[in-house]
């Protein structure tokens, strides 16, 4: 007899590897499978393949018959030397997958007032164990299994408030883990709370539901947008600063400013629980929050109390209806392509190699720069994301998702979450950054912009229109290649393939038209980089006109909060946690550029009105555009459609120019002025400007 350490690994159903360190006897080493409860049921097992290491040997074992998933095993070599068959590479095949399909269970605690079930999904675990508290009183009882991978646990009694975890024996080790389907946690992703679903509050209904089209997205951070000490606004960072309209002078901020503003939609960075903020002491350390820990929990750093169990449900859902009473949509930016620190994170505590992708060398992906790929097309990570979408615009109301990374993303999840979410919010926006990244997966098979045309009902961020118009701002010197004359004619009208530009989007409201957002240094602060010596005037004055073209162009206009009052970050690229000195929103701006706020308000009030901005289908929009090139550098662009006519000129140049009003249409819009000014029969342009005219509609017309 000889004593030996060795690991066993179950990669598939016929076959698994053992790992024996060098230091132990091997010659004539052969294994058996047992039933972990009954020994009389033995496989038998050959050595396909046999290599080595530095340290190690290792044996590629066949199996006399497959294995049955749902059973557990023990491996034993000729001198009764037993390890545990750990689930390795099996997790991740189909056939793991189909075994274990718990879709149509209800996951989580479900509250009653006389008892509270408790259903993990844990199917490679020995055991499973409830550790729960409430008031004091501590209790560790024992789940049962019963099918499809699903352990479950009925708790008689009322358990409103009590705090749970789960400890449980996975490929023989003991992981004490909360609930991933928990909605409410104490603090820092700590235990997870049993809710009563009667205590949250309901979600006003959007007063009016806008076509995507006509859409103009404002991108907030809960955190910055109050986070100013001379604003003056009462719960600093928190959910409910977003409700809050404090004055330091005769112009708006806040809540009232967004109002007046006009936006149709705000889009809040990530508001789920992240793990780069200490949710106790939350201004000691900044970060954006794309750091995924707990799904379906908003993050206890917005509110006062982390540790009360409604606090950050309730505050949250009692702002988004204050935002649905003033007509504002409430989009919510969530991040299913990584996490946090996978190691750590609820799905590979529970079934570990499960929740991410590997690379053709078995290391997990890394498409996202953050150390790992959520694989969403295995199918129980495919429900969880579906379930989570969908649990965040039943119990929140909310009224779209911009998905982060959108591209390392599966289609069919993609799919899937747009299908499901029909039956609660029909006008929900779905759009995300459709970057074409590496991963562990076919390219085909990904949400990103290439594959738009599979995807009819999503919105991507038009990387295109953000750089071509960045460049074209800062060097109008490159209009003297006239391809860009038609690359900008395609962008205004949505992407979709006019002026022989090969078509990037299906409709106009797949693109997502944008100069700025969280990621990278705000339009104004590059206009600075790229045009240092220039005038800072004439630094606002290209940066107005920059966001005057997005609210003019077909499409979905998305603006970066405080872009209207030149936003600055200190010319910072990435400020994902930099403190609240760079990111905060700085309302004193606000009241030094009151006067272009005010006309981006008009403008966004001009385009919400005006149809012919927001025509969407592609054959409506190649009949209604036609684009006129009066020089290199200015483009005068028609709509009409039903008897409406709109006149667009355009004034890339550094030089003035003068527009001869030769069909006397009537001016209507020239910065910083938006009203109807008459008939003009020649209108100075500033450089890097453009006006709007309009032929009069006559009666006979109507």
């Amino acid at each position: 007899m000889t004593l030996r350490h060795f690991k066993a690994y179950l990669d598939d159903l016929q076959s698994l590897t053992i790992c024996l360190p060098k230091r132990f006897p091997h010659q004539q080493i052969a294994f058996v499978l047992e039933e972990k409860d009954r020994h009389d049921q033995k496989i038998h097992t050959w050595i396909e393949q046999e290599y080595t290491d530095d340290d190690a040997i290792y044996y590629r074992l066949s199996l006399q018959s497959p294995l049955d998933l749902e059973k557990r095993y023990l491996v034993y070599d000729s001198d009764r030397n037993v390890q545990a068959l750990t689930y390795r590479h099996i997790v991740r095949t189909p056939i793991f997958d189909q075994t274990f399909d718990a879709r149509n269970f209800r996951l989580g605690a479900s509250y009653q007032q006389t008892a509270t079930i408790f259903r993990l999904w844990a199917p490679i675990s020995d055991e499973v164990w409830l550790q729960i508290e409430k008031d004091g009183h501590k209790e560790s009882l024992a789940l049962n299994y019963r099918e499809k991978g699903v352990w479950e646990l009925r708790l008689t009694g009322d358990w409103e408030g009590a705090s749970y975890r789960y400890l449980h024996l996975v490929n023989g080790q003991w992981q004490e883990v909360h609930d991933p389907y928990a909605i409410s946690s104490t603090s820092n992703s700590g235990a997870s709370y049993v809710i009563n679903p009667s205590r949250l509050h309901p979600v006003s209904p959007l007063k009016k539901e806008l076509p995507k089209a006509q859409a103009i997205v404002y991108e907030m951070s809960v955190r910055d947008f109050s986070a100013q000490d001379s604003a003056g606004f009462s719960h600093k960072r928190q959910f409910k600063g977003l409700t809050e309209s404090p004055k330091t002078g005769q112009a708006s901020q806040g809540f009232d400013y967004l109002k007046e503003l006009g936006i149709s939609h705000i889009q809040l960075m990530p508001l789920y629980d992240f793990g780069s903020v200490d949710e106790e002491h939350p201004r000691l350390c900044y970060n954006w929050g794309y750091d995924p820990v707990q799904y379906n929990v908003p993050d206890g750093s917005f509110v006062s109390d982390p540790d009360h169990p409604y606090n950050r449900l309730t505050d949250l859902q009692d702002a988004i209806s204050l935002y649905h009473q003033a007509g504002i949509g409430v989009i919510m930016d969530v991040v299913y392509n990584h996490v946090y620190d996978i190691d750590q994170y609820a799905f590979e505590k529970i079934v570990p190699g499960y929740c991410y992708r590997v690379d053709l060398a078995g290391k997990k992906s890394n498409g996202s720069w953050c150390g790992n790929d959520m694989a969403t097309e295995r199918l129980m990570m495919r429900d969880y994301i579906v379930k989570s979408v969908c649990y965040w615009a039943q119990t929140f109301d909310m009224d779209g998702f911009r998905f982060d990374l959108m591209g390392l993303i599966d289609r069919q999840t993609i799919s899937d979450i747009a299908t499901q979410l029909k039956a609660i919010k029909p006008n929900a926006y779905l759009y995300g950054e459709g970057w074409e990244m590496g991963t562990g997966l076919d390219t085909q098979l990904l949400a990103h912009q290439n594959n738009a045309k599979y995807l009819p009902e999503i919105g991507f961020f038009n990387d295109s229109y953000r750089d071509t118009f960045k460049k074209v701002l800062t060097q109008p010197q490159r209009l003297l290649d006239e391809h860009l004359h038609q690359k900008i004619e395609n962008l205004l009208s949505g992407s979709i393939g006019l002026s022989q530009q090969t078509p990037a989007y299906l409709t106009a409201d797949q693109s997502i038209n944008y100069l700025e957002c969280h990621d990278n240094a705000t339009f104004f602060d590059y206009i600075r980089l790229k045009l240092p010596t220039i005038h800072r005037g004439w630094q606002e004055h290209i940066a107005s006109f920059g966001l005057q073209l997005q609210l003019l162009s077909q499409g979905v206009c998305f603006i970066h909060s405080g872009q209207e009052f030149f936003r600055t970050k200190n010319h910072l690229e990435n400020s994902y946690n930099s403190p609240d000195s760079i990111n905060r929103l700085d309302w004193k701006r606000r009241q030094t550029y009151a006067e272009n706020a005010q006309f981006i308000s008009e403008l966004i009030a001009f385009r919400k009105s005006e149809p012919l901005l927001a025509l969407n289908q592609t054959e409506a929009i190649q009949k209604a555009s036609h684009f006129y090139w009066l020089n290199p550098y200015v483009l005068r662009y028609n709509l009409y459609k039903d008897q409406r006519d709109l006149e667009i000129v355009i004034n890339f140049s550094t030089e003035h120019y003068v527009y001869p009003n030769d069909d006397k249409r009537h001016l209507i819009l020239q910065y910083p002025d938006l009203n109807d000014q008459g008939v003009k029969e020649n209108i100075p342009l500033s450089p890097q400007s453009l006006i709007v005219l309009q032929k009069p509609t006559h009666p006979h017309e109507n």
